[in-house]
């Protein structure tokens, strides 16, 4: 059994105003439940003992008054207890907020975002910076016919921990669009969670995870086709080098009045070194008989022909293997609308991949 107890330590440590009682029934929550074990299937790649293990001053909790509400699970109780307050946010019916939503940087953070009908709003989701722990967690809605587009990013430092999960609601004919990306951390996990709850929505999801050194990143994807008429693309990239680990499992599942759903998914991965190591698992699972759905993934190196070709053409070795792996990364940074949010991930990207020197320009 884990040892929890830095854990309350470093909520005691709070001042008295800030241990409510919900979040003190937080905390407990999390005590008793543990973190979850890597017997779960959707754990059996991720431990996260290492968590146990960091020291009080690491963990942070927000001195903010907060008010925690009910908590799914363990790590759902955890944000809770540790987040500064609940950042809640509503689109006003057929606004289209022009300004990108950026939230406060805090070390723990839990966000509502409702946009009602007809609404549209890009939101960024930031994990950056040093902090040893940080957990980010969001509730986000979407009325009929409303439209986000959604950012999530992590380029922490070499010895960061983060957590993150995203729950995402979608009412008829609503479409959201997302990007995420990880480039940074000592361990990352992410949940994304896609709830289509009525005829004519859709979500379209690219993301990108490049760990490197011995840095590992989980990424879980759950989309549930409810209603009919729905459309899902999801594009994964991964991306592994030095000892780095990657992990990705994406469930789709359809349910048996879904019917003339629309679903595909495509996952692909690069591994640069022999110590690399990417575990991915698609899955799908259908109960309706009117659909059309695809997925698959991939797993390989470099493309030897692809390489002659550039060589031919008078690359150096070097520069043709930087020059497709950052053509492999392309396919889901492109998707990322705000240029300057794009260029500062293009950056990270270019600096932590060997041999990009001569690729620049691309910055």
């Amino acid at each position: 059994m884990l040892d929890l107890s830095p854990f309350r330590r470093a909520f005691e440590a709070l001042p008295a105003a800030a241990q409510t009682g919900e979040r003190r029934k937080a905390l407990d929550a999390f005590l008793t439940a543990g973190f979850p074990s890597t017997d779960l299937e959707e754990w059996k790649y991720t431990n996260l003992a290492a968590l146990a293990s960091l020291p009080e001053a690491a963990l942070q909790p927000e001195a903010e008054l907060a008010s925690a509400t009910g908590h799914g699970d363990a790590l759902d109780a955890l944000n809770a207890a540790f987040a500064g307050g609940v950042t809640e946010l509503r689109i006003p019916s057929k606004t289209r907020r022009e300004e990108p939503i950026r939230p406060s940087d805090r070390a723990h953070q839990r966000h509502r975002l409702y946009l009602e009908r007809g609404s549209e709003a890009t939101m960024i989701l930031n994990s950056s910076g040093d902090g040893v722990f940080e957990t980010i967690f969001a509730d986000i809605e979407l009325e009929a016919g409303a439209q986000l587009h959604l950012i999530r990013l992590n380029d922490a430092g070499a010895d960061s921990h983060r957590i993150t999960r995203i729950n995402l609601r979608l009412s008829r004919d609503a479409c959201c669009d997302v990007v995420t990306v990880d480039l940074g951390g000592r361990l990352s996990r992410h949940d994304l969670n896609v709830d289509l709850a009525e005829p004519g929505a859709a979500i379209h999801l690219h993301g990108l995870y490049a760990p490197t050194g011995d840095g590992h990143v989980d990424n879980h994807t759950r989309i549930e086709h409810r209603a009919p008429h729905c459309i899902s693309r999801e594009q994964y990239r991964g991306i592994a080098r030095d000892k780095a680990r990657g992990v990705f499992n994406g469930m789709i599942r359809v349910h048996k009045d879904a019917q003339k759903t629309d679903s595909e998914q495509r996952i692909a991965n690069l591994i640069l070194s022999p110590g690399a190591e990417i575990n991915a698992k698609p899955e799908l699972e259908i109960y309706a008989d009117d659909v059309k759905c695809a997925h698959g993934a991939t797993f390989g190196q470099l493309d030897d022909e692809a390489l002659f070709y550039l060589r031919s053409r008078g690359l150096p070795e070097s520069t043709a293997r930087a020059l497709l792996t950052w053509t492999f990364a392309h396919e889901v940074l492109q998707h990322i609308r705000l240029e300057d949010v794009r260029g500062r991930v293009t950056k990270r990207l270019l600096r932590q991949l060997p041999n990009t020197e001569q690729l620049e320009a691309l910055q």
